[in-house]
């Protein structure tokens, strides 16, 4: 190989890796300024996370969740809630509220809804199954599933060691 040649492909080689390389600190960047931008966690009284979960929950007063946890029991998926629901309504987020009262922390989630088009499976499931044993295909639903029923309640859940959780769309 001619020695011209050869600084060409070292040259050619030397400008690959550092445009991968910035690529590289581009996704991690973007990926850290993702979750700083969408994922907020303080420390708060209880009483101040009380009047969020109470605010979140004002606009979905008297409607039911669409996934129901029971103590001891399976998780109930409510897809009567489909067949009244708005059609095809266009969803902007996903939103969640998460309360540890022996922590005092509160979470609050906020998942843009074209995220959750893209997602690979075609379910996604609100549950994990660790140690859990349940039909857990009776409560995944799809992205198409939350837009046919529009902004709603989709978990208001306290568990049995004082714990909040509260998922709904807009």
């Amino acid at each position: 190989m001619e020695q011209s040649t050869r600084k060409t492909w070292i040259s050619v080689l030397i400008a690959s890796v550092i445009i991968i390389g910035r690529l590289a600190i581009t996704v991690v960047g973007g990926t850290a300024f993702f979750f700083y931008r969408h994922i907020n966690a303080q420390f708060t009284p209880r009483e101040n996370a009380e009047q969020q979960f109470a605010d979140a929950r004002a606009r979905f007063a008297g409607r039911q969740p669409l996934i129901e946890l029971r103590m001891n029991d399976d998780p109930v998926l409510h897809r009567e809630l489909f067949d009244a629901s708005h059609p095809n309504a266009k969803l902007e987020s996903l939103r969640g509220l998460a309360y540890d009262p022996r922590a005092h922390k509160l979470v609050r989630v906020s998942i843009p809804f074209w995220l959750i088009r893209l997602a690979p499976g075609k379910h996604f499931s609100f549950l994990s199954d660790n140690g859990i044993d349940f039909d857990s295909d009776r409560v995944r639903v799809t992205a198409d599933d939350l837009e046919r029923l529009g902004p709603s309640l989709i978990i208001d859940q306290d568990d049995r060691h004082g714990a909040h959780v509260l998922v709904w769309t807009e």
